[in-house]
């Protein structure tokens, strides 16, 4: 039995030393592979944070950050994002961000100055804020907001 063992020791030693024998058994496994109930289990909760938590709100958002709350690492959560949202994390971030601003801008036409709303919409820059606006959109915060004092107006005068 020993004469075996000394055997299978010295075969093993020879393997590692061609470099044909693995020495760590998940060197193999690729880590961006995840199965499809755990890459749903991410969307589901992705989808919750922004739909029902409001994460987006909080300007200090990070992947790393976001990967913390959903409960997986950023590799899985930005591959679900890319695959379910059809963008990267920021964008999708960003989208959230400017919908919540364009109802703000709606419900308080002149009330709140922008600058104000696009802080409480989670952006950290006035200037990251017009641009995101702009790409989402098409149109600055300042046109939307006249469009919506606008459609305010006119939908007054309908009920008279």
């Amino acid at each position: 039995m020993q004469s075996l063992f000394k055997m299978f020791v010295s075969q093993l030693n020879l393997l590692k030393e061609k470099g044909s024998f693995p020495t760590d058994i998940n060197e193999d496994i690729d880590s961006s592979i995840i199965d499809l109930n755990q890459e749903v289990q991410i969307y589901k909760e992705v989808l919750y944070n922004l739909d029902s938590k409001k994460i987006y709100l909080d300007s200090s958002l990070s992947l790393i950050k976001f990967s913390s709350v959903v409960g997986t690492n950023t590799t899985y959560l930005s591959n679900s994002i890319n695959k379910y949202f059809g963008c990267n994390f920021k964008t999708l971030i960003n989208r959230y961000r400017v919908e919540y601003c364009k109802k703000q801008l709606s419900a308080n036409p002149l009330s709140v100055p922008i600058k104000e709303i696009a802080k409480s919409c989670g952006f950290s820059s006035i200037s990251a804020f017009y641009a995101s606006f702009k790409k989402v959109t098409g149109i600055s915060p300042v046109q939307y907001r006249i469009l919506a004092i606008y459609r305010n107006e006119t939908s007054d005068n309908k009920g008279l």
